[in-house]
């Protein structure tokens, strides 16, 4: 909530005794003008400590502040530096309200303004066009700031909106796919083994009914992950992992190798999700006759990460719809790393990954 701080405060004491100090010495410079006294003095005071509640009532600020320094001005008190007073509540409301609300306050304004600077005995025509000409294109300068100001905010909004979706939508696609490959492994097992050997199927079907209450554990994680960041998981969990595909059938050998580095959480996470989205890319393509072999080193200050199986050729091709490679590459590159994927000389497909350790934003 927005409120009056103590920097506000002070910021509208200094202006106010700057007004009354150079208003009072302008004098000797203004013969004209009228001489300074309590009421010239005090519609300085509110004009200058009204600033003080500009982030709360913008609005009203400016009513009050542009107001007594058009009484001021109107009475022919010394008043120039009372004009600055009366621009200062202009571009602050305009910064601080939409236009379609500060246009019409912009408007009376400078017409008040405008008409007070005329002497009631001999208009100046000039002066007063001159004092609604700058007002005008101060008023014009604001407006444009200020909009500017919004589109960059709005801007910046839609970009971490967009940003959190494919967050997560990532941690969706890594949480389901792999699970449903594991799904469809187990439920092809049990369609080739129900006839000859019956015993079997009832494996598979517990398997299945394992990986699918994992699966919606998993997404309701990843969606917790969205309010708690610190929820997603980590290096920590890979046995877990490698546990599960065990489970649904596929063959693992996994080899973390850390040698005492501290791995940062960002980098822990996409690990996690890039070794889950290898694993699930072999079985869904490379099948359950295969090994794969995941292994996550840090040499010098990186944190590499191989998963490759010994099946006989790349993976089908991919569907246009997929996002598993286009996911970790992605994730790889945000942090300052590198990811590549392709079939092995002879047999075999690999991923490679390589992610810093240090200088992680």
């Amino acid at each position: 909530m927005r409120r009056v701080t103590l920097g506000d405060v002070v910021a509208a004491v200094a202006w106010t005794a700057f007004l009354v100090l150079i208003s009072t010495l302008d004098r000797s410079t203004q013969l004209a003008a009228r001489p300074m006294n309590g009421v010239g003095i005090a519609l300085l005071v509110v004009s200058g400590m009204a600033l003080a509640a500009r982030r709360v009532l913008p609005r009203t600020v400016f009513v009050v502040s542009a107001g007594a320094a058009t009484a001021y001005i109107g009475l022919r008190f010394p008043s120039w530096p009372v004009y600055i007073g009366a621009v200062i509540a202009l571009v602050l409301v305009v910064f601080a309200t939409a236009r379609r609300q500060w246009l019409p306050l912009a408007v009376a304004g400078g017409v008040a303004v405008a008409v007070a600077t005329g002497p009631r005995e001999a208009w100046d025509l000039a002066r007063v066009l001159t004092v609604a000409l700058a007002w005008a294109v101060v008023a014009f300068i604001a407006g444009r700031v200020s909009a500017g100001r919004r589109r960059l905010v709005e801007a910046h909004a839609n970009r971490r909106v967009a940003e959190e979706r494919l967050r997560i939508a990532r941690e969706l696609h890594d949480v389901l796919s792999h699970s449903l490959a594991a799904v469809s492994l187990q439920a092809g097992v049990a369609l080739h083994l129900h006839e000859r050997q019956p015993e079997q199927v009832r494996e598979s079907l517990e398997a299945i009914r394992h990986i699918s209450n994992d699966a919606l554990a998993q997404a309701r994680a990843a969606l917790s992950a969205v309010r708690d960041p610190d929820g997603v998981p980590g290096l920590a969990d890979l046995d877990a992992l490698a546990a599960g595909f065990r489970r649904s059938g596929l063959r693992i050998d996994l080899a973390v190798s850390l040698d005492g580095a501290r791995v940062p959480e960002p980098i822990g996470a996409a690990a996690y999700r890039i070794v889950q989205e290898a694993l699930t890319n072999v079985a869904r393509h490379a099948g359950a006759e295969v090994r794969a072999f995941a292994t996550i080193t840090s040499p010098e200050g990186w944190l590499d990460i191989e998963v490759r199986d010994d099946g006989s050729g790349p993976p089908a091709p991919a569907s246009p719809h997929g996002h598993g490679l286009r996911g970790m590459t992605e994730r790889a590159v945000e942090l300052g790393g590198t990811l590549a994927a392709g079939p092995e000389p002879g047999r075999g497909f690999v991923v490679r990954a390589r992610l810093p350790l240090t200088s992680v934003s």
